[in-house]
């Protein structure tokens, strides 16, 4: 599982509704590709932290939260600005792709989706 924080519905909505960046990883503990993910969203939470608050969701602990954001592969990673999403990643993506997603994100731009 995820070192990141890891969010109920209630402390999600909490989250969700500060102004800023907020990235949330959907996962599961099964899920191999979210293990790889793991050090890589671990590094970039210490790297961004103070402008990009990272955290976790279990799909499986969170099921009606994954269903509204329409998670159907894990890992995806949903970028929120003031709780409006404006970006996703979905898999395995290398740190620098991440990265350029969140940085996209802290300058107003509209984060690129990747499927």
């Amino acid at each position: 599982m995820s070192h990141l924080p890891k969010l109920d519905l209630p402390a999600f909505q909490a989250l969700a509704a500060l102004p800023g960046i907020t990235a949330i990883d959907f996962t599961a503990a099964w899920c191999a590709p979210c293990k790889v993910m793991e050090p890589v969203l671990a590094a970039l939470a210490t790297e961004y932290q103070g402008r990009v608050r990272l955290a976790a969701i279990d799909v499986n602990d969170e099921p009606v939260l994954a269903e509204h954001y329409g998670v159907r592969s894990m890992p995806t990673l949903v970028v929120l600005r003031d709780g409006r999403e404006v970006g996703r990643i979905v898999g395995s993506r290398p740190r620098a792709f991440v990265a350029g997603v969140l940085d996209r994100a802290l300058s107003g731009d509209v984060a690129i989706a990747s499927p």
